[in-house]
């Protein structure tokens, strides 16, 4: 069986959005909301995305691909009258070239919207994620 980690597809973030990523998600653990024109163009073109947030690992892991992987995101879209949540994991090649990949969501995502949850209980639901919440 292959390792599940090695098996994710990267996509590589437009310059515009892998700034803001990367300038946010200095401070490890801390989530940070980011409005949705930050989006990576790849994801900027899902229906109904209604919030964006980020945060840095404490631990960055390595992945042969693409390098070191530095954080998750989490893009929430409302579907009628759910919010669907969708966990991306996000990285940096050793030329500086930011690539996402995801969605991961095979933990429970779907919420009646207007429910409240706490934003940071989303996070860690990746392979590389779940080393770090």
């Amino acid at each position: 069986m292959k390792n599940q980690i090695n098996e994710f597809e990267w996509h590589r973030v437009d310059t515009f959005a892998a700034e803001k990523l990367t300038t946010l998600t200095n401070s490890p653990g801390v989530v940070y909301p980011i409005h949705n024109a930050f989006l990576p163009e790849q994801i900027m073109k899902m229906p109904g995305v209604s919030s964006y947030y980020a945060t840095g690992y404490t631990n960055l892991q390595f992945n042969p691909y693409i390098g070191l992987v530095a954080g998750e995101l989490i893009v929430a879209r409302v579907d009628a009258n759910l919010t669907k949540n969708y966990n991306y994991v996000f990285g940096v090649s050793s030329s500086g070239d930011v690539y996402f990949s995801g969605p991961y969501k095979g933990f429970g995502h779907h919420i009646t919207s207007g429910q409240s949850v706490e934003v940071k209980s989303l996070f860690g639901q990746t392979p590389y994620g779940r080393n770090n919440f």
